[in-house]
């Protein structure tokens, strides 16, 4: 394993490169032919893999989706943290769209020379069968983290993907292969948004094959369930209902994820990150794996006289869409306080995460490992499939009850069709999966704008049209992130994304 150390040296530096050079290292920076030459080789680089992952589900990646709808207020003293965003101001400089650009491709990368390495090792001929099948796993993982993080580049940097304009729309960068240049003619352009989308589906189809890890509630691997969630939440972000109802309804009816029923577990679960629903959680061992998602929503007794300080407090038709008598997300995720905006008032907080104690010392630092998929959103998934196969109305209707029954005591099902059943379904998503950084991708999959509400209290809330009373339009361009201005300079195939100057 002489080189490993020398590959995941390099791989952290790969942020501070252009994204074509983040998909392909110096020259001098590994020696291929030695880099994988044993199971363990390949062990200790896949583990470095896993590690660069947790940082492209936190933070800014998970927020700033959300923070771009219509689902948070600006409090009155809010510092313009991530401003641009919120008030739609944003530039081709912007460090939040630079860092998911060059650390998805970074992660890209490394998975590109995994599976190169890993196809070596198998092709040999040196392997045992117990040693072929844990090298096969590995280079399936690489498969899937290569689809997911290019799932992710589409989701922030390209239109929503509809069948019929797929071909016209610009994807991201395909790169398959280790290749280090400095030659920037050799770079790549942007390829449609369908032939993206085709690399992501060939990705996973590999993963589905080489992937033999059986899932069990919180892994911190790929396992064929991880396979199946990326699979139906692709598939319904493509409209392949057909897919996505398939998939989803395999974890449901697998039955090792159970959702939780009450609220003193429910609480439980998202404070020590062991919540039985989870399929995959990025695994952490100390604060320093990676940063919080949402600290900057409670800054704790850092207010005058001890109050919180938060940066932004959830709309007040979000928080009017629970039965906060008898929903134990309400009573788990949301807190009423006194905050100081300066001046001392009451607003209702977002509290989901926390902060695991086993990932601080002393004081709470709001840390929590990283839910990529809960099996709840399957269920979201399955009702929004089968309400748009047609004919179903029945089945997507017998989902959103399932587990509307988990979550709120003394639930009636209801039999929901029609128009009714797509608000139902819509607002349920908002409920569940409030604060894990999906509602842009659903508000661009249903091809729907936004105009946010009135503050929970105006005099508290930053006020004006851009920002409590800001309106955007489905087919705002605004909806898509900027290719950064450095992956611009350095790449001359580059095309910027349209709203956008260079």
């Amino acid at each position: 394993m002489k080189n490993i150390k020398t590959i995941l040296i390099a791989a952290a530096a790969l942020l501070a490169f252009s994204a074509c050079n983040l998909d392909k290292f110096p020259d001098n920076a590994i020696n291929t032919d030695e880099a994988m030459e044993s199971v363990a080789d390949c062990q200790a680089f896949r583990n470095g893999l896993y590690s660069g992952t947790k940082s492209v589900f936190t933070g800014a990646f998970v927020y700033v989706p959300d923070l771009q709808a219509d689902m948070y207020h600006a409090v009155k003293n809010f510092g313009n943290f991530s401003g641009e965003w919120y008030h739609y101001s944003v530039t081709t400089s912007a460090g939040t769209a630079s860092s998911a650009w060059f650390g998805l491709y970074g992660i890209i990368a490394n998975a590109n020379f995994l599976i190169e390495g890993t196809q070596k090792l198998l092709a040999s001929g040196t392997l045992d069968e117990a040693d072929t099948k844990t090298v096969q796993q590995y280079y399936g993982e690489a498969c899937y983290l290569r689809a997911h993080m290019y799932y992710q580049l589409c989701c922030y940097f390209c239109e929503d993907y509809d069948p019929d304009t797929a071909e016209d729309f610009m994807g991201v960068p395909v790169v398959l292969k280790y290749e280090p240049t400095g030659d920037s003619s050799k770079y790549p352009s942007r390829p449609t948004l369908q032939e993206t989308y085709d690399q992501i589906l060939a990705d996973l189809a590999e993963a589905e094959t080489y992937v033999t890890a059986e899932g069990t509630p919180n892994s911190a691997y790929i396992t064929t369930d991880v396979v199946a969630a990326l699979q139906a939440r692709v598939a319904l972000m493509m409209h392949d209902y057909d897919t996505a109802l398939l998939k989803a309804k395999s974890l449901i009816d697998g039955g090792k994820y159970r959702l939780v029923t009450d609220a003193k577990t429910f609480a439980d679960g998202w404070l020590n990150d062991n919540l039985t629903e989870t399929i995959w959680q990025a695994a952490m061992t100390g604060p320093d794996d990676l940063g919080n998602a949402f600290s900057y929503f409670i800054y704790n007794t850092s207010g005058k006289d001890g109050e919180d300080n938060p940066q932004y407090v959830p709309e007040d038709w979000v928080l009017d869409l629970y039965d906060q008598t008898n929903d134990i997300r309400y009573q788990s995720w949301f807190d009423t306080r006194n905050i100081t905006t300066p001046v001392v008032g009451t607003l209702t907080l977002l509290v989901k995460y926390p902060g695991n104690p086993k990932l601080y010392s002393a004081v709470t630092n709001y840390v929590n490992m990283p839910k990529i998929f809960r099996i709840s959103e399957m269920y979201l998934i399955a009702a929004e499939a089968a309400a748009n196969k047609g004919g179903q109305d029945i089945v997507a209707s017998k989902y959103i009850n399932d587990l509307k029954a988990a979550r709120i005591a003394g639930w009636k099902n209801i039999d929901y069709t029609g128009s009714d059943l797509i608000v139902a379904l819509r607002q349920e998503r908002v409920r569940e999966l409030f604060g894990e950084g999906h509602r842009m991708n659903d508000l661009k999959r249903w091809h729907i704008g936004f105009t946010r509400s009135a503050g929970q209290d105006p005099s508290l809330v930053m006020p004006g049209e851009k920002y409590a009373g800001l309106s955007m339009e489905a087919d705002s361009p605004l909806f898509v992130w900027p290719i950064p201005v450095d992956e611009m300079q350095a790449n001359p195939q580059m095309t910027q994304n349209p709203g956008y100057t260079n």
